[in-house]
């Protein structure tokens, strides 16, 4: 089994190195810092530094493929969960892949799989006490209920996200940021002047031209909705221009999104239309779900004012496909969605198949298909297996355990009637002696012919069992090992018991069998059972009913 298990995770290493050089390798002349880190991953020899390297690289990567990064990540976060004690360099290293875990379903419409990542991101931020990443956490949290139109909650993380960033003295870039957001969720919430204040701070702490550029992108926003058009187109086409050097896909479907809403707004249709194409294009190969819904809509509502209704309702069905797929609504609608996603997979293979200068690429990505489904498809069967045969395992040992258990408790049970029995059968001939003793010591004191008589008298009672001696006598003993609660409640609940009934209930309550109490009480057995009955009867209880335990779950109060 550890050959193949070996063999499974060289094959999963495999996997994602073929990935991360397809990657690299497409965008080397253009995206020096990929080359870089996966060097860093490569000849590293430390494997905690190698896993820091892959969460750098997938968060360089986020923004410009996005399925890549979410590999990545996986990879790292499951390397993490085979460490059985990570150090706290390590435990940093998750918090961080976490985070952007979260932000990539946040990015593709999985909103709860998003709040779970955060949440157990903020968890074990805390427990190893890394302000700057609890801060990082915070600040997402707040970019999640912002998304999910919770303006007030995402204010109050966004707004705790920057006391914490303040207070540890973040980089100026990472406080500008939660600024950033925080002005955009004034937005949304139509507090524009609130949006403003925090928009003038991101600006005076951001320092380089890319965030910057996500200032001005808000601020057009803001000129967009108070119907300045000219300055906001001029800061959307900058923007665009940047964000096409910086090849930063997720915001440059955004920003030919918003300007298409100027046109639009403008009655330019054929330009709206153009830029929602471009944003369309950029969000199907990002499989950014949240961006698709609103993209459709607002080209819907474009060749709705057109003229277009033919297109404007295929277009509102694909955005009302995405909102459902969004919302979760029915499985009607998931269905729907599910659809959706195949007609894209579909139109990605035929236009890799009409693309002739990509059919390397395409040949890559075939192989990497079916490594990784070998890789998954023997990765699950060894688990399955390993799974089923710990259940099988663990079931055989609890039913060992059980028996174990059952036979110790017999051999206690057994042990303890051996120690009742010889202590009735000694106390008995202890009482037998002493009765003997004393009633020979009376007969040696009477005169040669009342001694006959006694000694004739006595051995008939022995051959009788009428004498008066026996271990009646000491009865008392026993019953003064009764509880002193089980007498009370018999005295208190039950006062229609007479004497024999009483002293024949405290026997049993001891545990004692009916031979064991016939000869303690030198009675006859009927006798034991009648008494018993008589018990029943007064309880009302049929003769399959334990009388004891009838008793001890017997209510005390009203």
């Amino acid at each position: 089994m550890d050959s193949i298990w070996k063999f499974s995770l060289f094959l999963g290493k495999l996997v994602f190195l073929l990935l991360i050089l397809s990657t690299v390798a497409e965008a080397q002349s253009k995206d020096p810092m990929s080359v870089e880190l996966l060097s860093h991953i490569q000849h590293t020899k430390s494997d905690s530094l190698r896993l820091h390297y892959k969460v750098e690289l997938a968060k360089h990567l986020l923004n410009k493929n996005i399925d890549t990064s979410r590999i990545i990540l996986d990879d790292v976060l499951h390397a993490l969960n085979q460490i059985s004690n990570p150090s706290q360099y390590l435990k940093r290293n998750k918090a961080d892949a976490l985070n952007y875990w979260g932000i990539i379903n946040a990015k593709q419409g999985l909103s709860e799989e998003a709040l779970a990542t955060y949440l157990q991101a903020l968890e074990l931020s805390e427990t190893i006490k890394d302000s700057s990443m609890i801060g990082l956490t915070i600040h997402n949290l707040g970019m999640f209920y912002r998304r999910q139109h919770e303006y007030e909650k995402a204010k109050a993380y966004l707004q705790k996200a920057l006391r914490i960033r303040h207070q540890i003295k973040e980089k100026s870039s990472d406080i500008a940021m939660s600024y950033n957001m925080l002005g955009v969720t004034y937005f949304y919430n139509k507090q524009y002047d609130s949006a403003l204040i925090n928009y003038k701070k991101a600006e005076a702490l951001y320092t380089t031209k890319h965030d910057k550029s996500k200032v001005n992108g808000n601020l057009a926003l803001l000129y967009y909705t108070l119907k300045d058009y000219d300055k906001a187109i001029f800061v959307f086409k900058e923007n665009i221009q940047i964000f096409k050097e910086l090849q930063i896909q997720n915001e440059l479907s955004i920003y030919h999104k918003n300007l298409a809403g100027c046109y639009q707004d403008m009655g330019l249709y054929e330009k709206a239309i153009q830029h929602l194409d471009s944003a369309i294009a950029i969000a199907e190969k990002l499989k950014h779900k949240d961006l698709l819904q609103k993209e459709y809509f607002n080209r819907s509502l474009a060749y709705q004012s057109k003229g277009d209704y033919k297109k404007a309702l295929a277009d509102f069905s694909l955005y009302k496909a995405y909102n459902d797929s969004l919302n979760n609504t029915e499985e009607a609608k998931r269905i729907t969605a599910l659809e959706l996603n195949y007609k894209f997979e579909k139109e990605k293979l035929q236009a890799n198949f009409n693309l002739e200068t990509e059919r390397s690429k395409k040949q890559l990505y075939l192989i990497l298909f079916v490594l990784t489904a070998v890789s998954a498809v023997t990765i699950f069967v060894l688990v399955r297996k390993n799974t089923k045969y710990q259940l099988d395992l663990s079931k055989r040992k609890l039913e060992e355990e059980n028996l174990q258990r059952k036979n110790a408790e017999q051999i206690l049970q057994l042990k303890e009637a051996e120690l009742k029995t010889e202590f009735l059968n000694n106390k008995i001939k202890e009482e037998v002696q002493h009765y003997f003793e004393k009633e020979l010591k009376a007969i040696l004191k009477l005169s040669e012919e009342e001694r006959t008589k006694a000694i004739k008298s006595l051995l008939l009672s022995v051959k009788s069992k009428s004498s008066d001696y026996g271990p009646s006598q000491n009865l008392t003993e026993y019953i003064d090992q009764v509880s002193h609660e089980f007498k009370i409640k018999i005295n208190t609940h039950f006062p229609f018991f007479n004497e024999k009934e009483k002293k024949l209930l405290y026997l049993m309550k001891l545990g004692l069998s009916t031979n064991e109490i016939k000869d303690l009480q030198n009675t006859s057995l009927a006798s034991v059972k009648s008494i018993r009955y008589r018990i029943r009867k007064k309880l009302e209880i049929d003769s399959e009913a334990d009388i004891i335990a009838y008793i001890d779950n017997y209510p005390t109060t009203t």
